[in-house]
């Protein structure tokens, strides 16, 4: 871990297309999608569940992490990420303009909201066949 590194853990639903790119420098294959979030409050007046503040983070992954995320993710999938936060700054038309990102470390399913089929491969000491969670 860096010295003074922001690691930040997300959850949400990835809410674009996970697009991969093929990069020309050291970092390989990395992929990049955006995650959102919606909170909800329970609103004692209406005696109802309403929409509270969003977030909309794009994250980027790299390598291995990349393929694997690529390979199983599609929009609208809920998530756990977890990784540094950035901000990315760049200039346009004179001006400078900032976002704030993540880099993903890992990532997994929000099993909260979802079920899923676990593929071990042959690294994880256990032998390869379908796992139900």
């Amino acid at each position: 871990m860096a010295w003074n590194e922001t690691k930040a853990t997300l959850t949400g639903r990835i809410c674009t297309d996970v697009r991969v790119y093929n990069a020309d420098d050291e970092e390989g294959v990395f992929a990049v999608f955006s995650v959102a979030t919606n909170e909800r409050k329970f609103d004692k007046e209406t005696n109802a569940w309403v929409r509270g503040r969003e977030l909309f983070m794009k994250v980027k992954c790299f390598r291995r992490l990349a393929g694997s995320v690529a390979a199983t993710f599609v929009k609208g999938d809920p998530v756990v990420v977890t990784g540094k936060l950035y901000t990315n700054k760049w200039e346009k038309d004179g001006q400078t303009r900032s976002e704030l990102e993540m880099e993903a470390s890992a990532m997994g399913p929000d099993l909260t909201f979802c079920k899923i089929v676990l593929l071990r491969d042959e690294r994880s000491g256990m032998p390869i066949e379908t796992v139900a969670a």
